[in-house]
């Protein structure tokens, strides 16, 4: 919502956790007597999102090193889709260490640890990049012990081991019924096609009265009823089932050989 009509029409009210109520009064350095407003809140959220980029500033500049270096590798072996040397120096550069810990890869450095940011390049575009990356990262640690910490819990969150969906398949084949033998309409049928008449309680049944016979119909209590919905005699007896065998693929679909009258 654009709330164009704050205080005239519309007003906004804000809910919060007694966490983030008490986080609120922290950060705005008031106390429990002062009363909080939409000012106080904004002041919060900012100041939250400001702590969120500290604290993964690490990472960021892990990444903007890593796409320096790729690019300086990309520009310096302009010819790694032809030339051999070209393409094992491109790979060489792309390729990282193996089994390497998180603070290895993005811990605060020290003076003993290789300072590949300020390692020079013969391009002066990717050489602003690192100049601008080491500034940062020596700004950061200068709080390493907080920034570090939460750096390395979101990166920890990423790689997390993914999950795998493992499929087997199990080929279900289709099961082949003996199709029974149509004997033709039924003469009360015949006579309610010809006359609109259905008379004689043979060759046809309730369609209820044909569901009760099967598993979901004792399992409901499935009944006929007063209504005026009968099937053929036929519609039950498409397929044989077998000694043991069900009926109820037989709600599936129509089969064929099957009429309903509805009178």
């Amino acid at each position: 919502m654009r709330l164009r009509q704050l205080a005239t029409t519309q007003s906004l009210s804000f809910f919060a956790f007694p966490e983030t109520h008490r986080s609120i009064l922290d950060v705005c350095k008031l106390s429990h007597e002062n009363k909080i407003d939409s000012s106080h809140v904004i002041h919060w959220l900012l100041e939250q999102t400001c702590r969120g980029n500290e604290q993964l500033q690490n990472l960021y500049i892990s990444q903007g090193t890593d796409f320096c270096n790729r690019t300086t590798a990309e520009w310096g072996n302009a010819a790694f889709l032809t030339n051999i040397q070209d393409r094992d120096a491109y790979v060489k550069a792309l390729q990282h260490a193996e089994q390497q810990t998180l603070e290895e890869l993005y811990g605060s450095r020290t003076e003993d640890t290789p300072q590949e940011f300020s390692s020079k390049t013969n391009f002066p575009q990717i050489q602003t990049f690192r100049v601008k990356l080491d500034t940062q990262r020596h700004a950061a640690a200068m709080n390493s012990n907080i920034v570090s910490s939460s750096a390395l819990e979101e990166v920890e969150q990423e790689r997390e081991v993914e999950f795998q969906v493992e499929e087997v398949r199990e080929m279900q084949r289709p099961v082949h019924y003996e199709a029974l033998t149509f004997p033709g309409l039924h003469s009360a049928i015949k006579a309610f096609v010809l006359t609109g008449i259905l008379s004689g309680e043979d060759g046809y049944e309730h369609v209820f009265t044909a569901t009760s016979r099967t598993s979901v119909g004792r399992k409901f209590g499935v009944m006929g009823t007063n209504s005026r919905l009968f099937v053929s005699a036929q519609f039950m007896r498409t397929v044989k089932a077998g000694k043991h065998g069900s009926l109820d693929h037989l709600l599936v679909s129509r089969p064929l050989h099957s009429y309903a009258s509805v009178c």
